[in-house]
Parts: structure tokens; sequence; C-alpha cells
């Protein structure tokens, strides 16, 4: 019987760890408590659990003829089988697999010639021949091009998926440094040495795959047809052909899924470029919303900012060079701007201000003397040794990256802007939409989303802008999309909660009255389920985190809510009903109360004028709340017990009734198309 076969792992301790500690070589990566750095994932995860990791199997003559065979000659079997061979033994020895071996060529001759051979033999000895063979990576490598396997589209898709699982496997968590030509002269160990190459190799290698994953792309994202055309004809033709290969969207895919594992790795720049530029493609929704997601994960992962901030700043390039002469192209989608949403941008300007003070006087003091520089170059070494996270970079790397988001954002809503002044003017009145001002408010939600989440880290002078763009914006809130208009108001209200929300001279009635317009809009428009998150939000902004001193401006919201709830869906009208609930509730007055009354006992003077723009004009103190009476005998149960619980004056069972949180269960039931039911208990 023959053992089980477990993997051994050996401890080196080489002449460069001796001197720098845990840092490693010039890879500048920490050792671990588990031994050998070249063990894989998995083979650790063995290790730990004392399980067998790989049984090899015998070595067949199949096999070895498999593997010295030409690409061209085997059968589509044939090559499948290589593939799952070759991966195997990668994963079980990465060292040797990137490596190629060299075997001695046997000597040929015959036997009439072997007495005069043996008379050489002794004056001269025939040196021994060698024939280099391909290593298993560059014979697996082969395998993912068309080219090379014989035009197996199927092959090369498994044998780019086994590679991405291979090098997302065996690829370290760090930036590899190869050695410099002075470094490669001094005399190191036998352990180092290997080291520097099997990292070289290592690079060589994932260089490659990056390549044949990329010229997979360009020559089928546009379908069989823009992979059949010449060079010249792919630059002359424009995009938007039809949707890509199934080995183009296999190596796109792969592309993503490697951005959201090795964004830390060698070649981040190369594999940017092309996930940044995919994120926007037409053709294909898969396609773009894989390299959006792995943008967004990458933004979340991002532990020191760096990678987040190239990555920002290549697609603020992409939407700068789509706008132009105050027109934005439709060719940007609004995911590319929504992915900005998942950067955890925590830092402050102010303390950003402070951290590249401080960066530059270290920076400043690096240039007095050579020993000083060679000491802070010794300690930014040791810190990407340790895996630690540099408080200053980090705080660095979010400033810059705030300030290009920021500035995107503004230049989105002045196009929009400026779009809107021209369209008034060409038509004469600004409260029909044209194609002009669609086709620019098309970005405008996302920019009006992405500057309430970060509205509270901008400097004060940029919140005085935001409000005089938002504020021209909102005088045409008749001509703007409900989606557009509602989170521009939504964006107003987060930015007077952000800094200087004591000493900036702005008026809250600016945005009331737009939202008192806006809310008849919401249950007649198509898209409502964007819209009343938004406007949930928004009343919890205006009547519930403020407190409201005018009692018709308040009793006008009131009747306008109720009213609103008639002729919407019910998962629309019950957080409506909620959050009316909740208000009623804080503002317990008389004038309050007396809307539920009957209208024949009220006494007021004048007549309610639903028309009216200004709330505080409406004169909703002169009616009731009759929309109750009709909506407790809704279809919908929640509907109508917030309708008679209003009516009654009862309060919300806080949490479970909170408004976010009923939108948030009714719609995905509304979305899924799920009818709950009421259990009816008998009595026995």
């Amino acid at each position: 019987r023959t053992p089980q076969y477990f993997v051994t792992i050996t401890k080196t301790s080489t002449m460069t760890e001796k001197r720098q500690g845990k840092k490693r070589g010039v890879g500048g990566a920490k050792t671990t408590n588990h031994g050998d750095e070249k063990l894989t994932k998995r083979q650790r995860m063995a290790m730990e659990a004392k399980t067998p990791y790989f049984t090899p199997k015998p070595s067949s003559a199949s096999s070895t003829k498999r593997f010295e065979s030409p690409l061209e000659q085997l059968m589509p079997q044939q090559r499948i089988d290589l593939i799952a061979d070759l991966s195997e033994s990668i994963l079980e020895d990465p060292s040797t697999a990137i490596t190629s071996s060299r075997t001695e060529v046997p000597s040929s001759g015959g036997g009439a010639s072997r007495g005069k051979e043996k008379d050489q033999e002794s004056d001269t000895k025939k040196e021994p021949q060698y024939h280099k063979t391909q290593s298993k990576m560059h014979k697996l490598l082969d395998l993912a091009v068309l080219s090379n396997n014989g035009h197996d589209a199927h092959a090369a898709r498994l044998a780019l998926l086994s590679l991405l699982a291979i090098f997302s496997d065996i690829l370290p968590s760090y930036r590899i440094r190869l050695p410099t030509e002075a470094e490669m002269g001094v005399r190191v160990s036998k352990e180092t040495k290997a080291t520097w190459d099997y990292e070289r190799k290592l690079l060589q290698a994932y260089q490659r795959y990056l390549q044949v994953l990329e010229r997979t792309w360009e020559d089928g994202k546009f379908g069989l047809s823009w992979a059949g055309l010449d060079e010249k004809k792919k630059g002359n033709k424009q995009q938007g052909g039809g949707p890509p290969t199934t080995l183009a969207a296999t190596a796109i895919l792969s592309l993503s899924a490697l951005l959201q594992t090795s964004y830390n790795f060698n070649f981040r720049t190369n594999l940017l470029q092309i996930v940044v530029r995919q994120s926007n493609h037409r053709s294909s929704d898969e396609v773009r919303s894989s390299c959006c997601n792995a943008l967004s994960v990458m933004f979340t992962k991002d532990l020191q900012g760096d990678a987040s901030l190239e990555a920002v700043r290549l697609m603020a390039k992409m939407i700068k060079q789509q706008s132009t002469n105050n027109r934005i192209s439709r060719a940007i989608h609004p995911d590319v701007i929504n992915t900005w949403l998942s950067l955890p941008l925590r830092v402050h300007e102010d303390e950003a201000i402070a951290a590249k003070l401080a960066s530059a006087a270290k920076a400043k003091k690096a240039k007095k003397s050579d020993q000083e520089k060679l000491t802070l170059e010794i300690e930014k070494e040791m810190k990407e040794g340790e895996a630690t996270v540099d408080k200053l970079e980090l705080a660095k790397n979010q400033a810059d990256t705030l300030h290009v988001v920021t500035l995107t954002y503004f230049r989105i809503l002045k196009l929009v802007a400026a779009v809107h002044q021209e369209d008034t003017v060409e038509n004469g009145q600004g409260d029909k939409p044209e194609s002009k001002s669609n086709t620019a408010t098309e970005l405008l939600p996302c920019a009006l989303r992405g500057l309430a989440n970060f509205s509270h880290l901008i400097h004060l002078d940029a919140v005085v802008d935001l409000l005089a763009v938002l504020k021209d914006l909102l005088k045409h809130v008749s001509s703007l999309p409900p989606d557009a208009a509602i989170h521009c108001i939504l964006c107003a209200f987060k930015t007077l909660r952000g800094p200087g929300r004591d000493t900036l001279p702005v008026d809250p009635k600016e945005y009331l009255i737009p939202l008192y317009n806006l809310l008849p809009r919401l249950g007649s428009s198509v898209g409502s389920e964007k819209t009343m998150e938004a406007a949930i939000q928004c009343l919890d902004h205006a009547f519930l985190q403020r407190r409201e001193l005018s009692t018709s401006r308040l009793a006008a919201f009131l009747k306008r809510l109720t009213s609103t709830s008639l002729h919407c869906p019910p998962h629309s009208a019950t957080p409506l009903l909620a959050r009316a609930r909740q208000v009623s509730s804080r503002y317990s007055s008389s004038k309050v109360e007396r809307m539920l009354e009957n209208e024949e006992d009220i006494v007021a003077e004048g007549m309610f004028a639903p028309e009216a723009e200004d709330p505080e004009h409406s004169n909703a103190h002169a009616t009731s709340l009759w929309e109750l009476a009709l909506l407790k005998y809704s279809i919908h149960p929640k509907v109508a017990d917030h309708s008679l619980a209003m009516a009654k004056g009862q309060f919300l069972k806080l949490p479970a009734e909170a408004p976010g949180k009923i939108w948030a269960s009714m719609g995905r039931d509304a979305r899924e198309g799920f009818i709950p039911q009421k259990a009816a208990w008998k009595k026995h």
C-alpha cells in the first residue's frame, strides 16, 4: 500500500530574510507562519486541514503523447484532457510548471560504424545534446489561442477559465519588484536566486495571459462579423455592432474577475484600462454589468485607495471625452457613474489638506541629504512588507478621489443646466421636454445621487456653488423627469444637513415648493419605483430632521400625501401613509387634528385651493382628510390599516412600521409578483 500524498513544506531561511526580518528578497512581501511562500492557497488549506491536496495520476503513455504532440493534431477530447492534466500539474507545483526543462537527445548511429566511433571516443568525446521542452504554463497558454490550438473555440474557452482559476490561486496579494542590474550582481544565496527566477517567470506568464485575454476580446467584441474584418476596417467601423462572441465574453469576464482579486498585483494599469473602457459597453448588458460590478467590488476592497484613485481618474477622463460642446453623449451609461457610490470615502477635505501638507513636508525633508532619502526609502519598503495601511497616504488618495468625483458631478450638472437654458430659448417655454434635454438629463439622477452621498465631505465653498446650481435646476422642475427632480431636491436637503448648515442663509422654502408640486407626479410616472424611496427620504429631511414652524404648510403637505395615496399602487401608497402618520404624530396641534373631523364641523375662512403652487397659499385648513375614509376600504390590507390608524391618531410601531422598511418589503413583493395571503383562524 502506498501512503496518502501530502504536501510537504520546507522552511527556507535566506540571507536576505536574516537582514530584513519579515521582508523577503526583493519582492517586498511578509512571510507567513505556514512556511514556504510559494505554496498556493489550496495547498495551505490542505496543510491546515491535514487532508491530501492532490493525488497524482500515474503517468501513462497517452498523456505523454498528448503533451509532446502538436496541438493542431489532437482531437477535441484530447485537448480537453490535456487542459485538465496541465491545470492539475500546475497547481501541484507552480514553480516547476512555469519553468521550461531540457531533455537529452539520444545519439543515433548504426552498428557498422561502432568500431570507428570507439576509436574516435578515445580521441575526442562528444558533448551531449539537449532539447528544450516547453513549460506546462506556456503549453496551457497556447491552448487558449485559437491560432495555436487548431481553431478550437471550446478548448480555448476552457483554457482561459482554467488559467483564471490558476492565477487567482497562485498570484500573491502584493506587487512584485524585479531586481535591478546592480542587485543581480550582488552575491546571494541559492534560494534567493530561485525566488527571483520564479517571480520573473510568473510575471512573464501573467503578462502573456493578459495579452491573450485582451486580443481575444478585441477580436470578438462585436460578434463574428467583427472578428472577420481587417484592422483598417475595424478602425473605420463605428462602435455599435452585434453582441460579443462566447469566447470574447469569457475573456472580458475573466478580466473582470482578475480585477476583483488581483488589483494589487502588477499590470494593474493595463487591467483597469480594459475594464473601465468596457464598463460602458452598449452591445451587451452582461459585459457592462460584470465590468461595473468588478469596479464596485474593487472600490469596496481597496484599503489603501491607490487603485480606486487610478480607476476613478480613468473613468472621469472617459466621461470628459464624451462631453463636447455642452452636450453629453448618450454613449455614457448611468451604471458607469453609479459605481462611484461604492467608494468608501470617509476623509473630510480639511483632513485631506493636512495630509497633503504632511506628505509635502516629508518629501521636502528627503531632499536635504542622501542619507535621509535612503532612510525614507527603507521605511517605505518596510511598510510594504508589513502590509499595513498608511493613514497619510490613505487620506491623500481619498482626497484626490473625492476631488475627481465631485468635479465630474459638477460638470454634468452645469452641462444639464446649459442644455435646459438653450432648450428654453429655442422653444420659448421650458415645460415641454425635448430630445436634447432628455439626452442631457440621462446622467443627472446619477450625479445628484452621488452628490447627496458625498455632500458632507466637500468644502463649504463647493457647497455654496452646488446649492446655486440646484436652485437653477429647480426653476424648471416641471421639465425635469421625476427621477431627476426628486434626487435634485434630496441632494439639496442632504447638502443643507452637511457643513455650514448653521451659517448658510438658505430658506428651505426654495426646496419645499418643488417637492409639494412633485408629489402628484410620483404615482402617475412610469418609473415610480425609482422615485418613491427618494421621496420618503425628502419628507424625512423636510419635517422630521428639522422643525417646521408653518402649520399651513404642514397641513398642505398632509393633504397632498393623502390625495397622492389615492392614485398610487399599494406598495407606494403604504409608505406615503406611514410617513404622513409619522409627521402628524410629531406635529400634534389643534389645526392639524381639526383636519380629521367632518368638513361641516370645520370653521375656516375661504376655500381649499389644491392647484396652488405654494403650499402656504392652498388654505388646507379649510378642508379635511376625507381620503382616509376611502382608503380604509382599499383592497390591500396594509393600506386600509394605515389609513384607519391615521384617522384614529395612532402612533407608528417602530421600527417594524418604518416607511423605508415598508417600501423595501412591499416593493420587492411588487417586483416579484408575490401576493401575501392572510391566515384565517377558525374557532373549534
